[in-house]
């Protein structure tokens, strides 16, 4: 009987933590640094990077990273009716897109908990975080 017992309260905890976990709604995280910027010095930059290594692990670790990406800086920008091709990214106010991450949080405080603790806050950079709706249905 004692074994019985243990035996759902420990599926009982599995089954909690599987739906704590498939409560989370995934976010996206548009990380964005701005053109003009220079760095004080290169420790400054070498810093940043061992943040941004921490930060990246610690998602992780903890499982509420699901991907990240980085576009190099090449790139194209098409654009209006006559589809007008300029040979570079797109830049709007001196902000150019670094980083693409997709969060798994709560709710959206939870995702902007996540978002402001993102590095690239120390060299002026930028976190737009978006509620991602699935559009391929499942």
């Amino acid at each position: 009987m004692k074994k019985l017992i243990l035996l759902v309260a420990f599926l009982f905890a599995c089954t909690s933590l599987f739906a704590q976990e498939k409560a989370k709604s995934q976010y996206l995280m548009i990380v964005r640094f701005k053109t003009n910027f220079k760095p004080s010095s290169n420790e400054e930059i070498q810093n940043n990077i061992k943040k941004w290594q921490e930060y990246m692990g610690n998602l992780a670790q903890s499982g509420d990273l699901v991907a990240g990406y980085r576009p190099t800086n090449e790139g194209a920008t098409i654009s209006g009716k006559e589809k007008s091709t300029k040979p570079i990214p797109y830049v709007a106010n001196d902000d150019l897109v670094s980083s693409v991450l997709i969060i798994k949080a709560e709710n959206m405080d939870a995702a902007k908990v996540i978002a402001n603790k993102c590095p690239v806050f120390e060299l002026g950079g930028s976190v737009e975080v978006r509620a991602m709706m699935n559009v391929a249905g499942q």
